[in-house]
């Protein structure tokens, strides 16, 4: 018997099942004309996962199965990802507020997105680009995010609901557009109407919350989740649609087989694939990991004809920045790329260099600026409780802005254990002196870089480095 589970930090929009019960309900009334396992295969069982997707915001996805044999169990790690890398491309570069009127803003971008990825990319990544976008659309028909409530009746307005009483088997889903831009306007309406119709559902709900009355939130909740699941059944409707099946000569193909050096404790972290003035990306397939090597394959298609400017990147491996690939009309075109070692090697710190600019040209990818410290924080780095690792930094300058090293216990939360000021190194082949020896404290999931001042890194750094240490011994500093 295998069992399969994910390791995340999760949120608590809807409760959590809910999401799932609501994505479970909407995939009843699919058409069978819309042919959903055949385009998605054994992929289409995870949407019910993959709807938590906005939840994992700046989070390590680990996908593990079971092995379960009489009474032996054998337990393996067969995927990770980062949450980010189906949440933030070009046309969303930033985190969005999961409730009105912010929420408002990501339908449109989610939904190209995820067009995008089921027309040009594998069923895999597909399902969890339009598990994105449907977190957005179900976050959006929960009653106290309809009306921006917060607090104790937040949580009771979501969690007093049991939503596998949805069955949706009589509903016929409406298609929201006949074209990528009518779709959209489409969805926008009935994303509207959705949050109009549950919000005076909501202000019902807030006198029986403020009472702890369950009996008469439950139904009022099931009513939201029903309508919400209705809604859901017209994007995957409306995405199954617009996606159909497509002339080999309307565009053309990337096929590419990527190595990089193996990352000891994520050894199946996939490489990203990023072509630049686009919202195109993908992530690699995992082919096999030898001793000391990562292998994938990347593959887009559909992709219009020309010459474009592209970056692979993985963690613990330097980004490739490629010469301009030239894709003809209608021909299957096939790369390999080998990607390079960190100097220092196994650097945990994704865009350590600040070289990336795909989401933006005026920030690196993975670092962003938070106005309320006047600061620059890396994405989250996963690190092990107890382990040991060496942080530093090249400067471009004698002054250096201050940094340090945070300890994270979830991926939004601080542990209470103080920060950790960096040294900088004198060169970059000194992977231990001159660095700072730092070990994650127990409640710490996740560390993240804090670089003060509103500069932006690239002008006053070269790059910047967490490293694992393999032992007290071998890594130890020199006299």
């Amino acid at each position: 018997m295998l069992i399969f589970t994910i390791a995340v930090q999760r949120g608590h929009a809807w409760g959590g099942p809910p999401h799932q019960q609501i994505v479970d309900g909407s995939l009843t009334a699919i058409p069978t004309t819309d042919n959903l396992a055949l385009r998605l295969g054994e992929e289409t069982g995870r949407l019910r996962d993959t709807v938590e997707m906005g939840d994992w915001m700046n989070s390590l996805v680990v996908i593990q199965e079971n092995w379960h044999v009489t009474t032996e169990n054998f337990p393996q790690t067969s995927t990770e990802y980062f949450g980010n890398d189906y949440l933030l491309f070009p046309g969303a570069p930033h985190f969005f507020s999961h409730v009105m009127p912010q929420v408002h803003e990501t339908y449109g971008p989610y939904f190209l997105r995820a067009l995008q990825a089921l027309r040009t990319e594998d069923k895999t990544n597909a399902v969890r680009w339009i598990g994105s976008l449907l977190h957005f659309v179900t976050d959006s028909g929960s009653p106290p995010h309809t009306i921006s409530l917060l607090g104790p009746n937040h949580t009771k307005m979501e969690n007093w609901l049991d939503a596998s009483h949805i069955d949706l088997r009589d509903y016929r889903p409406q298609l929201l557009g006949r074209d990528d831009a009518s779709a959209v306007a489409g969805l926008e309406r009935r994303m509207d109407g959705l949050i109009a119709r549950n919000a005076a559902i909501a202000k019902r709900m807030v006198p029986y919350a403020d009472a702890n009355d369950r009996a008469r939130v439950e139904p009022l909740a099931l009513d939201c989740a029903e309508e919400t699941a209705r809604v859901t059944a017209d994007v995957l409707h409306t995405l199954l649609v617009l996606s159909g099946p497509q002339s080999a000569t309307d565009g053309t193909s990337l096929v590419a087989f990527v190595t990089a050096p193996e990352l000891a404790d994520h050894v199946f972290l996939p490489a990203k694939l990023v072509l630049f003035g686009t919202n195109y990306s993908t992530l690699s397939s995992q082919q096999f990991i030898a001793s000391g090597q990562y292998a994938g394959t990347f593959l887009l298609r559909n992709l219009p004809p020309g010459s474009y400017r592209a970056a692979v990147e993985r963690p613990g491996a330097t980004p490739l920045i490629l010469p301009p690939l030239v894709l003809r009309s209608g021909q299957r075109n096939t790369f390999s790329w080998q990607l390079a070692a960190t100097a220092p090697a196994g650097n945990l710190v994704q865009d350590a260099d600040f070289s990336l600019r795909w989401l933006s040209p005026a920030a690196p990818d993975h670092w962003h600026h938070e106005e309320s410290c006047h600061c620059w924080l890396s994405d989250n780095i996963p690190v092990t409780q107890g382990a040991h690792y060496y942080a530093a930094f090249l400067s471009r300058c004698k002054a250096s802005p201050a940094i340090t090293l945070e300890w994270m216990a979830m991926h939004w939360l601080r542990t209470n254990d103080p920060s950790v000021p960096i040294s900088a190194m004198q060169d970059s082949s000194q992977a231990t002196s001159s660095t700072t020896r730092v070990t994650a404290p127990a409640a710490a999931i996740y560390a993240r870089f804090s670089i003060a001042g509103d500069q932006p890194p690239q002008n006053t750094l070269r790059f910047i480095s967490l490293i694992a240490a393999k032992n007290d011994f071998q890594e130890s500093k020199p006299n």
